[in-house]
């Protein structure tokens, strides 16, 4: 192998070894998930990508809430294939019961007992309210000790039908998993506090989470549990490797740039901006390439079905 390419295998090998690297190392993103009953259609897929936009704001806020308390836009990551799972009895059945909890982790191989810190979000098809009227519900998903309680997984349970709290209310819910608790103050200054009980609620009136605030409190105890963390992009994802132009990166981009090393183009082949075009910038165009290439499989959040038949399978 001519030393050349070494260089730049080297280079490439390297950053896919940065990016590894980077994920082991952070919180294990939430997983989250659509609980479709017997007795409820299925979620279409902008359904699912409602979930996934209440997902986003609720990050968003946790990341606004504890800059403005002065930790930086620290939050928690979470996975955007959501899991479809269905249960193998009526709605009732999950929304009636203060054990249903109970029901929805068995029927799903993916929601597991253990102290690895893990978070799972569900949203409860077809349920305005839950038991007594309750919008959701956190639960540890291991021996309640003390000393393990920090290493605790959690499942949170989340009304899909309750349009007007389900900002608010996935927020609070999630804050409970982190750790939180009830607050007895109802607002911070012309805000909500996310973590009082209950909401105000007026029929057909959508609340956002605009209208609520963290308390430093609990922004202090989420900073020193050590959980949340600044979810950086990869400097190199942000780098546009379309060098043509035309919509895509691909072979010719590579192409592109590999000619810019020896020759004059009417492209900006310096791909990192440092000055030159070489053997980095064509590295770099080609990770983009293979990103791309990955990208292109159903580019839609991701659907994993699960069945109470397939289960009993197993």
């Amino acid at each position: 192998m001519r030393v050349r390419e070494f260089k730049n295998l080297f280079l490439f090998v390297s950053i896919f070894f940065v990016c590894f690297l980077s994920f082991v190392q952070a919180e294990l993103p939430i997983e989250v998930f659509y609980f479709k009953p017997s007795d409820v259609e299925a979620p279409t897929q902008d359904e699912l990508d409602s979930i996934h936009e209440v997902m986003v704001a609720v990050q968003d806020f946790f990341a606004s809430e504890m800059d403005r308390h002065g930790f930086g836009l620290k939050t928690f990551a979470f996975n955007p294939d959501i899991e479809v799972i269905e249960g193998k009895d009526e709605l009732n059945e999950y929304r009636q019961h203060i054990t249903s909890h109970r029901k929805i982790r068995q029927e799903s191989d993916s929601i597991q007992w253990g102290l690895e810190n893990r978070i799972y979000v569900v949203f409860l098809g077809g349920a305005s309210h839950l038991v007594d009227g309750a919008l959701g519900l956190s639960q540890a998903l291991c021996a309640v000790h003390p000393d393990q309680l920090v290493y605790c997984n959690n499942m949170v349970v989340v009304s899909a039908e309750m349009r007007e709290l389900i900002l608010p209310g996935t927020a609070h819910e999630i804050g409970h998993a982190f750790g939180l608790r009830h607050t007895h103050q109802r607002f911070i200054g012309n805000r909500g506090d996310v973590m009082s009980a209950p909401f105000g609620f007026f029929p057909g009136v959508v609340r956002t989470l605009e209208e609520f605030a963290l308390s430093f409190a609990d922004a202090t105890a989420l900073n020193e549990g050590g959980r949340l963390s600044v979810q950086e992009k990869n400097e190199v994802s942000e780098i546009d490797g379309d060098v043509d132009n035309d919509g895509d990166v691909d072979l010719d981009d590579v192409k592109i740039v590999k000619s810019g090393t020896q020759n004059s183009t009417p492209y900006d082949t310096d791909i990192n901006d440092d000055g030159v075009t070489d053997e980095n910038d064509v590295a770099i165009v080609k990770l983009k390439a293979v990103e791309a290439i990955i990208a292109a499989a159903p580019h839609k959040r991701k659907v994993k079905l699960t069945t109470w038949g397939r289960l009993k399978e197993r």
